[in-house]
């Protein structure tokens, strides 16, 4: 693997903290330990997000690794099929599966592969589902109910 391609997950960090005890605290000492040799300046922690209680008091909110947002109730799996010739250079998608809001359109997610791609704007995407070509203006959850369990993937 490329050091360029590594990059931080959250949740796997929080599974192994759990299950390897005091891994956490001896990283955070390590860290100190690191900058205090060197002179330079620890670096702040994460501060947890503040929530208003039903209380009118805040309490501190901290976002656990397994719960999805009930907002965030579509899975999609992104498979790019091809290009025509000539369509220039693209970036091939990191991840194969996003969550999005049921809410969102066709063109919401057009928008989206377009950024993570890196397309240009002349160059048109079109997104199918099943043998449906979609259209911009439909919602996700309009499509699975217009289209059934049919074209839908069960990936259990």
């Amino acid at each position: 693997m490329d050091c360029t391609e590594a990059r931080l997950d959250r949740q796997l960090q929080d599974i192994v903290y759990k299950l390897v005890i005091n891994l956490e605290e001896r990283e955070k000492k390590q860290m100190h330990d690191f900058y205090k040799e060197r002179g330079l300046e620890v670096p702040k922690p994460a501060v947890p997000q503040t929530a208003p209680s039903s209380k009118g008091r805040t309490k501190k909110v901290l976002e656990s690794v397994f719960r999805i947002p009930p907002e965030l109730d579509m899975s999609l799996l992104l498979e790019f099929i091809g290009a025509n010739e000539g369509t220039g250079h693209f970036k091939p998608l990191e991840k194969k599966f996003v969550r999005v809001s049921g809410e969102a359109t066709i063109g919401h997610v057009e928008k989206f592969l377009r950024r993570k791609m890196s397309l240009d704007p002349a160059c048109q995407v079109d997104i199918i589902c099943g043998d449906h070509l979609l259209e911009r203006y439909q919602t996700l959850r309009e499509i699975r109910r217009a289209v059934g369990d049919a074209a839908m993937q069960n990936t259990t």
